[in-house]
């Protein structure tokens, strides 16, 4: 291969010298940056689908699990890939609007990642590929609070859902962003996982590709408990069609909730949305002439939950 690169076979290269340092990508100041990274690589893979599965442990610790439907890794490549220098561009990079106005890089920012990050691995290199990264956010903080209630045009999800918006619209992504289980209902639904071998089977697919699950969750995502997720690409424009009202009660006896009631109520709500994944706050209760009404807050929490 002519020019600063070095043939390795299969498609991929070594870049050296200063024009690898030319072509390198920016410097990977947040987790943030490393997810883009992810998302591009997966992207210039083909992937029609990429599903980030996200854990915080101890309010520190940011696991992000990248799973592609992509054209995947060759195996004797998969310890190349965290090299420095290794790329499958060569003198090709990438055009797209959603690297902003020059081309992204050579491909090697996989190294990058690995040098950023505590532990940087490939877990599957195809069918499906997995790519796992933890990140220490006291030495590579988050650009903001990672919460899906609360808008954000800088977190996680929201990179995602810039990323696939600014897809050339003859190469869309569906791009999903969530806790493990709900990343595993996804995969199963869009028959990107294999169901051979039931509940067992299935967790031992999962933990192949980075999503470590109890059984019993697994029996969860099965039965339909775990919802799947739907893509970031269409944001706050996904929303469940809300069935028509019914109109209050003209009449009937009121029911009266005590305190004791209450809590009941609310540790039931609580442990069934724990068991999800999920979390509730600020639990109302309305009682009217022949009915009751319960509202609370339902969320996804920032911890991982085992």
């Amino acid at each position: 291969m002519d020019g600063p690169y070095r043939d390795l076979g299969a498609g991929f290269a070594r870049l050296t010298g200063v024009e690898g340092a030319r072509r390198g990508p920016s410097r990977i100041a947040h987790v943030e940056d490393a997810l883009l990274e992810l998302l591009r690589n997966a992207r210039d893979a083909g992937a029609r689908n990429v599903l980030v599965a996200s854990t915080l442990t101890r309010r520190r610790f940011r696991t992000l699990t990248v799973i592609d439907d992509g054209s995947g890794i060759p195996a004797p490549y998969v310890s190349l890939v965290f090299e420095p220098g290794v790329t499958t561009r060569h003198l090709d990079p990438v055009l797209d609007p959603s690297d902003g106005p020059a081309p992204h890089g050579a491909g090697l920012s996989l190294y990058h990642i690995r040098e950023a990050a505590l532990q940087a691995e490939v877990l599957s290199p195809s069918k499906p590929t997995a790519i796992r990264a933890t990140f220490d956010t006291r030495t590579l903080p988050e650009r903001a609070l990672q919460s899906g209630t609360r808008p954000s045009r800088s977190n996680l999800r929201a990179v995602l859902q810039t990323f696939s918006q600014s897809l050339q619209t003859d190469t869309p992504i569906n791009a999903y962003y969530g806790p493990p289980a709900r990343i595993l209902a996804t995969l199963l639904h869009n028959h990107i996982i294999q169901t051979n071998g039931g509940a067992p089977g299935i967790r031992t697919a999962a933990g192949a590709i980075g999503l470590d699950l109890s059984l019993r969750t697994v029996q969860r995502v099965i039965r339909g408990d775990v919802a799947q997720l739907q893509p970031v690409s269409l944001g706050s424009e996904v929303r469940a069609l809300a069935g028509s009202r019914r109109a209050r009660g003209d009449g009937g006896p009121v029911l009266a909730l005590g305190d004791e009631e209450r809590a009941g109520i609310a540790d039931i709500l609580g442990r069934a949305a724990r068991a999800g994944y999920l979390e509730i706050e600020d639990l109302r209760f309305e009682s009217r002439p022949g009915e009751i009404s319960l509202r609370a807050r339902v969320y996804e929490p920032e911890e991982e939950y085992e």
